[in-house]
């Protein structure tokens, strides 16, 4: 497991009871800078908006089970930023699968204006929102689309076109495998923020992995306590079969 920055203690990152909205913002701010991003001020402007956005719609329909504004910036936002280090250098494309809210995709859409970001959603009210808060922060480099993953990865316009696909908090890794790597084209990478039974789960999915065309790199531990990245890397292409029929990637996941 690769460790983050002796550095910086992650505790720093655990929201503070008698923070403010300022500050927490600020904290974010470090955080990417740790990263080696920088958010301007329209950046987090942008985050602030989508903030408010989220939790107002948060109380309509469930899109997420954070709902401390605090919590929203670390547990939320700094967490999707954690991923930014191992987006590929020349990778100009991102899917991100099951974005409910849009966690991680709508964030790092947000850092990385020049990244185009698809946000896949079975459910029509997500996606609603997902291109209602995307016109809201004047993103456009940010595509809504309501579909099944195991649906999508069979058309060609998305089927091994993506340089980075993420997902969080979609499925086990087994079956999340077959649901990501048949978008990534070979070289891109899949970058999955997973929580404490990271290594068993990856143990599992070995055998799925390399079937879909994907080679496991070591886990990458972030600064934000409970997370860790499971990064896979496209070596060839994902054989036709896969991904096979709604449901099945989950009922019948691919063990070796």
């Amino acid at each position: 497991m690769i460790p983050p920055d002796p550095s910086h203690d992650s505790r720093s990152l655990r929201p503070s009871a008698n923070g403010n909205v300022r500050l927490m913002m600020q904290l974010l701010v470090e955080h990417a800078s740790r990263l080696g991003v920088t958010l301007d001020a329209e950046a987090v402007e942008r985050f602030e908006q989508y903030r408010d956005l989220l939790l107002a719609a948060n109380e309509r329909f469930n899109l997420t089970r954070v709902t401390d504004p605090e919590e929203v910036e670390i547990r939320l936002f700094a967490d999707s930023l954690s991923l930014l280090p191992y987006v590929l250098e020349n990778a100009h494309s991102l899917l991100d699968i099951g974005s409910g809210g849009g966690v991680p995709g709508l964030a790092l859409a947000i850092a990385r204006p020049d990244l185009s970001v698809t946000l896949l959603d079975a459910t029509a009210k997500k996606v609603r929102f997902l291109g209602e808060t995307a016109d809201a922060l004047g993103l456009d480099n940010v595509f809504a689309i309501q579909g099944r993953a195991e649906e999508l990865a069979r058309d060609r316009h998305h089927r091994e076109r993506y340089g980075v696909v993420t997902a969080r908090a979609v499925a086990r890794l087994v079956t999340l495998a077959e649901l990501a790597l048949p978008f990534l084209a070979v070289g891109g990478r899949a970058i999955l923020p997973k929580g404490l039974a990271v290594a068993e789960e990856l143990h599992e999915a070995r055998y799925a992995i390399g079937l879909l065309g994907g080679r496991a790199q070591p886990l990458v531990e972030t600064l934000i306590e409970g997370t860790t990245l499971v990064v896979v890397d496209k070596r060839k292409p994902t054989p036709p079969a896969y991904p096979r029929t709604t449901g099945m990637p989950n009922k019948r996941p691919l063990m070796g």
